[in-house]
């Protein structure tokens, strides 16, 4: 059986690294090896499922170090396919495959930002053997920079509908205190700029002047918490606005929420989206990236324009008003989901490619 090698550079847990454990617990026609770096979630979730982790520091695009432990990994398991997930696995990954000319190179790219236009970034696309975009939009973008159309496949990713239901949350409502009866919005997604959980903070606060009893809860991670913490200061919105940090309890915590919102700017598909839609709970959106082309505006969904806190609020408020409408939004989303979005579909579109290149 030919060996697929995963590397992920990431030491944080998003949706990217959900999919990488996915690829390598599920495609069993390949025996899978993850390198990563030491102690990142990936790691010690891959190792509890018995997979094997190979542990690489990873600094930057030209650590040198982690090329040469790549190299000895990629000879010393006869590797047919090195698969990269994140960006500095893109460069670090290519120049180890590429150094022992005997195995076939997949890019994965997440995110729709243009590709920089430097030397990097062109060896890095330019010499692998194939790029999988996780929506139609991240093919569009990579094609517009330059990029060959046939060069690039789309597979969107997969989301395990399974883990998502008869979820029982009840514990983290009591949590919740006094305000165990609010409605409860929430945005799961790392605290970025491209997140734009600003826009959603002040969005919040033209729906709690509007509609009173509601919560925020906002999950995850990330650089821009502290320019959010000030702005829910800011508004008053400490008793309105929970962060809740980086959790590993996700299910547990759609099964509790009345709605969900993603405030990107930026968004190459939207995974959390999917995981929503597999708890049926109804979302609005932006209508950024890769997000239109899973949200469908008023059937599954309401999509808003990026960066704009009032046609935000309008769409929450909408949803929460009219609860009937919430409810065949998220019935459509399930429905959706389960027939676009299974993680066995992703598994089976990868696995494609993978047979091409080693045939």
């Amino acid at each position: 059986m030919d060996t697929v090698l995963h590397i992920d550079s990431a030491k944080t847990w998003r949706g990217g690294q959900q999919q990488v454990l996915y690829l390598a617990e599920r495609l069993t026609d390949y025996d899978s090896i993850i390198a990563c770096p030491p102690r990142c979630p990936l790691a010690e979730r891959a190792k509890t499922i018995g997979l094997k982790v190979l542990p690489v520091e990873m600094h930057g695009e030209w650590d040198l170090l982690a090329v040469c432990r790549l190299k000895k990994i990629v000879r010393d398991n006869s590797i047919k396919i090195v698969h990269l997930h994140s960006p500095h696995a893109h460069a670090l990954g290519l120049l180890a495959a590429r150094s022992t000319g005997n195995c076939k190179v997949v890019l994965s790219r997440r995110v729709d930002f243009p590709i920089r236009k430097n030397m990097l970034s062109r060896m890095k696309y330019s010499k692998v053997d194939r790029i999988i975009a996780i929506s139609e939009r991240v093919k569009k973008v990579l094609v517009a920079d330059g990029l060959p159309e046939e060069k690039i496949d789309v597979v969107y990713s997969g989301v395990d509908v399974d883990r998502f239901q008869n979820v029982k949350g009840d514990h983290l409502i009591a949590e919740l205190g006094p305000n165990r009866n609010k409605f409860r919005i929430g945005n799961i997604a790392a605290l970025a700029w491209h997140k734009d959980q600003k826009t959603l903070v002040e969005a919040a606060r033209i729906v709690v002047d509007k509609f009173p009893g509601v919560i925020f809860l906002i999950v995850g991670e990330g650089p821009l918490r502290k320019e959010i913490e000030i702005l829910i200061k800011k508004f008053s919105l400490e008793e309105e606005v929970k962060l809740l940090g980086f959790r590993q309890d996700i299910p547990e915590i759609l099964s509790i929420l009345d709605l969900f919102v993603l405030s990107s700017s930026w968004e190459g598909l939207g995974t959390s989206l999917l995981d929503a839609f597999a708890s049926k709970v109804p979302v609005v959106a932006t209508n950024v990236g890769g997000i239109p082309e899973i949200v469908k505006d008023g059937v599954n969904g309401i999509l808003v324009p990026p960066g704009n806190p009032g046609a935000l609020a309008r769409a929450i408020i909408s949803l929460l008003k009219n609860r009937d409408l919430a409810r065949q939004i998220a019935e459509e989303g399930f429905r959706l989901v389960k027939e676009k979005f299974r993680i066995e579909r992703m598994i089976e579109e990868t696995r494609r490619i993978y047979d091409r290149l080693v045939a």
